[in-house]
């Protein structure tokens, strides 16, 4: 029995460092967007890239870039938190520019994403350290991650609502 708490504990502060560590990646994103930029600039911006909706666009990224961050340091609404986030992030993957299917991005559409060999060597694809979705895409993957394993039971999740993780049992 007290194995168990001690490696509930440990999973515990694991996630708290890995909500805090992600929030810390993913928070200058938004609030450059929100500070420095604004909706309209923000949304300007997109619509110079060719971003399709960019007001929406704006909106869905400065929420799943600041808000979320904010809802993960807390660990408060967490599913929320990775939903708004994997979102954004699979917009940029696909809209930003020399993402997926932008101009300069990677040429032959989703072929490079299956295809090693001259992927690598042409710096075209996605297994390229130099891809510029790849900071995106692992936003994504962390998010939807923190969503699924929840906030833990350092968490504002678990003090309200008695979650330190979504998709288990409630605890008492």
């Amino acid at each position: 029995m007290r194995g168990d708490a001690v490696t509930r504990s440990i999973r515990d502060i694991g996630l708290l460092l890995a909500r805090l560590g992600f929030a810390f990646v993913l928070f200058p994103h938004g609030w450059n967007k929100l500070t420095d930029w604004g909706v309209s600039g923000t949304a300007a911006g997109f619509a110079q890239m060719g971003v399709p909706f960019p007001e929406l666009s704006a909106y869905v990224a400065i929420i799943g870039e600041f808000g979320s961050a904010i809802l993960f340091t807390l660990g408060l609404l967490t599913p929320l938190a990775g939903l708004v986030t994997v979102v954004a992030m699979i917009g940029a993957v696909l809209t930003a520019p020399g993402h997926l299917f932008t101009q300069g991005g990677m040429k032959g559409g989703l072929i490079p994403l299956h295809t090693a060999g001259n992927v690598l060597s042409s710096g075209t694809g996605l297994l390229d350290e130099k891809w510029p979705g790849a900071s995106a895409f692992v936003f994504a993957v962390l998010a939807l991650a923190l969503a699924v394993a929840g906030p833990g039971r350092i968490s504002l999740d678990y003090r309200f609502f008695g979650r330190s993780e979504w998709f288990g049992h409630r605890e008492a």
